[in-house]
């Protein structure tokens, strides 16, 4: 048996050129995804999400409809080839345990992933880059030979690199790799994420363009507001934990076997019916969430909002129960800021505070519930945004309501959770 090298025998400053070498293949890998996204939309659209956050806003909705059509039972077949005669996949958190990555079955999944969504399934595009990074952290691992704690940390990081990389989001990137899947912090974890990150998003930034962030949003420290921030994160971050629960429900429940070329085509079918009737329930997360978080917005009507938040819901479950892979990262925020924007329509009369500073609210509560990620929901709404400092105190509390909220939720409904702390493995079990 090969002699493992363990990492603590690696000087930090070696360790540093390891991250920063994955670093760059993760983020080679993901601008190679981002370019498949783009030349996707552009084939299918004429459009892209680098120069139009909708690119399906000029597309009619009979368009619209064929398109998915056909997207379900092109993909239907294409994963049934991958889960028929592909290897077993191996997904990040197999990769953390040290399981090996292969690397035709997984690359082709990351790909697939990202054309599926930009093509116009209603899931969200993050998986796929955090897919990429753990594989060459872990393929990059496995060559040098390294120690199981020392794969665990790369791939960890190497998962937030792509993240970060992905949609820009440095810090959040790192929080990701060490709140949601290292769970720890310590000076060698903070350092080859923080490093690795670095990497990986600006070996991105030199061959994709970089992103538009939503509208700033002005927050302040307000009574109004802060007590606006009590009340959007506890509801919206019920609304995040509920989702995510139903979102890991119906992709438990995913055909794997032949199954996946009936009820993909079919799930497929039933989208396109409702986006015909109501096109613009398709729209890009981005867009509505930007619509949403514009300072220019009218005063949305209840109806219109609590719609829109049925119909984005229930496609995305829609999708991935039969079979859709992706992930929930945007979709989790634009449904945040739906949510947001409800309860801040309902309270207007009584605030009368921006609809669009309740919106950003709703969208940190909700994504640091959909993902058990208090910090990395937070920073990210505040990269996502250019906040102002001003703005952090009530971000802070929501995203403190929002935690506290679930939290109390589940400690009332099961009693065994009580002295758990609020980590992502306790809280899903997915690295249990």
């Amino acid at each position: 048996m090969p002699h493992r090298l363990p990492m603590t025998r690696i000087p930090l400053n070696r360790l540093a050129v390891v991250a920063t070498i994955i670093g760059v293949l993760t983020g080679l890998f993901v601008a190679a995804l981002n370019w498949a996204a783009i030349g996707v939309e552009r084939l299918v659209y004429g459009a892209d999400h680098l120069n139009n956050a909708n690119p399906t806003a000029d597309v009619t909705p009979a368009r619209l409809a064929v398109t998915l059509v056909v997207l379900g039972f092109v993909m239907s077949w294409a994963w049934f080839i991958v889960h028929r005669w592909g290897r077993t996949p191996v997904s990040v958190v197999g990769a953390l345990r040290g399981e090996k990555m292969p690397l035709p079955e997984t690359a082709a999944s990351a790909f697939l992933q990202v054309i599926t969504v930009a093509a116009g399934a209603p899931v969200g595009a993050e998986n796929a880059p955090r897919l990429a990074g753990s594989l060459v952290g872990e393929r990059f691992s496995h060559w040098l030979r390294l120690d199981l704690d020392a794969t665990r940390i790369l791939v960890a990081s190497a998962a937030g690199a792509a993240l970060g990389a992905s949609f820009h989001l440095p810090l959040a990137g790192v929080l990701f790799a060490l709140e949601v899947l290292l769970v720890e912090t310590s000076t060698r974890t903070v350092v080859i994420s923080v490093v690795t990150t670095t990497a990986a998003v600006a070996t991105t930034g030199l061959f994709v363009p970089i992103p538009a962030v939503f509208t700033t949003v002005p927050l302040n420290e307000d009574p109004r507001m802060l007590l606006l921030a009590v009340i959007v994160g506890a509801i919206a971050g019920l609304g995040g934990h509920f989702f995510s629960r139903a979102a890991t429900h119906a992709a438990a429940r995913a055909p794997r076997g032949p199954a996946i070329l009936w009820q993909m085509p079919l799930g497929f079918l039933l989208i396109a019916a409702i986006v015909y009737a109501h096109p613009t329930a398709l729209a890009n997360p981005r867009s509505i969430s930007d619509h949403l978080l514009n300072d220019d917005l009218l005063t949305p009507t209840l109806l219109s909002l609590l719609g829109l938040l049925a119909l984005r819901v229930l496609l995305f479950l829609i999708a991935f129960r039969v079979g859709t892979i992706g992930g929930n990262l945007m979709p989790s925020f634009a449904l945040g800021t739906i949510t947001g924007a409800l309860v801040g329509t309902l309270l207007h009369p009584l605030l009368n505070l921006p609809i669009p500073a309740a919106a950003l609210l709703g969208a940190a509560a909700f994504l640091s519930t959909a993902m058990a990620a208090p910090l990395f929901g937070l920073i990210a709404a505040v990269e996502f945004t250019d906040m102002e400092p001003q703005g952090y105190l009530p971000i802070f509390l929501t995203v403190a309501s929002a935690i506290l909220a679930v939290r109390l939720f589940t400690v009332l409904t099961d009693q065994t959770v009580r002295a758990l702390p609020i980590t992502y493995a306790n809280w899903t079990g997915e690295l249990k």
